[in-house]
């Protein structure tokens, strides 16, 4: 059992800090003695920085490395994908991409077996429709420790058309890119959702009939989130290509689940009426500038979203190919920008915001709590006297009795 951090900190606390510093009396509190209390405030900041540090350390220093004789590929278990250091999961990341790019259109769409190993197989029985009382495989990703009470992101990923099949790993062939959030010490915890279209129905069809490949994943992604630990605000989806083409219908449709999306390397949708719908639902597409894509349709599209209310960023990015998805990924940090959103949080940064986690542990300390202590500072004075009269009067109530 993994203990929780707010457990490790207190604990931290107790055994760091020393008891001759814990002042209970009404001398503290007095507004003179001013070098005491702030050597006393300064070595409880200490503490807590100190505490955080040593509370968080069995979360950021990963394990030791996993000892294989063929380096990367040779993952034998689930467990082992999380014994890499950030930079092997960095040069896995250009590995991969070095291979997609020399080998063109023509490689077949077989992932990295860390990728695959990142995902659970799992079944689920669709029960209308054209694929009525069929057992359809998916995958899903899931935090390395799930803890009680806690509610996670969900981010769905749809495949191009090139992915679609019955193998149920060739949909995970573009997620190389993202194994940093999934694995070792720069890991997030989200879920991550991906269904793979069958090979009769490749794409992700538009249909208003209850038998496309959307309204499979739709009853996917109803039991996911009731049979996992999902933030039912912090649901977001990106695609790929035609998958990218899914994500406009997919938002379109559903315009109150999620919190965000991110289509990749696609046009979109031509009906501009609809997407009056996304007015809660913020979104950013990508397209490199190399795919000779014509892109005036996508300013009238943000003309459009805008115009009711809404919020959506385009960014062509100056790479070649069709590939957006790896720079959106990579160079833009496209899921980290996901995993940030919230529907209704003033918080959630708008589209074309680029959303990098900080570095530092003590970096993170301070943003949180120096605001606290500058204001508790500038109120010391304040503070100190009013718990002085406080504590007075309870004196003067409790000592005549």
């Amino acid at each position: 059992m993994v203990p929780d951090p707010m457990s490790k900190y207190l604990l931290s606390v107790l055994l760091l800090f020393p008891t001759d510093y814990i002042r209970l009396d009404v001398s503290f509190f007095t507004v003179g003695d001013m070098d005491e209390r702030l050597s006393t405030i300064g070595f409880a900041l200490f503490s807590l920085v100190t505490a955080t540090l040593i509370g968080n350390a069995q979360e950021t220093n990963p394990p030791q490395r996993v000892p294989t004789s063929t380096g990367i590929y040779d993952v034998k278990s689930p467990d082992d994908i999380h014994k890499f250091s950030a930079s092997e999961i960095q040069e896995l990341v250009r590995m991969e991409n070095r291979r997609w790019q020399s080998a063109g259109r023509v490689l077949d769409p077989v992932p990295h077996p860390v990728v695959v190993y990142c995902f659970e197989e799992r079944t689920f029985r669709y029960t209308g429709g054209k694929y009525k009382d069929t057992e359809i495989k998916y995958r899903l990703h899931t935090p390395k420790t799930i803890r009680y009470g806690r509610k996670y992101p969900l981010i769905v990923h749809l495949h191009g058309i090139g992915e679609a099949g019955s193998n149920n790993t060739a949909s995970l062939v573009h997620l190389h890119s993202v194994l940093p959030l999934m694995i070792g010490p720069e890991r997030e915890d989200f879920f991550m959702l991906v269904v793979q279209c069958p090979k009769d129905m490749p794409g992700w069809g538009f249909r208003s009939t209850k038998d496309g490949t959307l309204d499979v994943l739709m009853a996917i992604l109803e039991h996911v989130i009731v049979d996992n630990p999902i933030h039912k605000k912090r649901i977001t989806a990106t695609g790929v290509s035609s998958g990218g083409w899914g994500v406009w219908e997919l938002i379109m449709r559903h315009p109150d689940l999620f919190a965000g999306a991110v289509p990749t390397a696609c046009g979109t949708p031509q009906q501009l009426q609809r997407l009056s719908a996304l007015k809660h639902t913020p979104v950013w597409s990508f397209v490199n500038a190399g795919d000779r894509m014509d892109t005036a349709p996508m300013q009238i599209a943000i003309h459009a979203v805008k115009s009711v209310g809404g919020s959506m960023a385009f960014t062509e990015t100056s790479a070649q190919g069709h590939n957006a998805w790896r720079p959106a990924m990579e160079d833009y940090h496209c899921f980290q920008w996901m995993l940030a959103q919230q529907r209704g949080s003033w918080f959630s940064p708008p589209p074309g915001t680029v959303v990098q986690k900080p570095k530092s542990l003590l970096l993170v300390t301070v943003m949180y709590f120096l605001p606290l202590f500058i204001i508790g500072f500038l109120l010391w004075g304040t503070i100190c006297e009013q718990a002085t009269t406080a504590w007075q009067s309870l004196q003067e109530r409790f000592g005549r009795k």
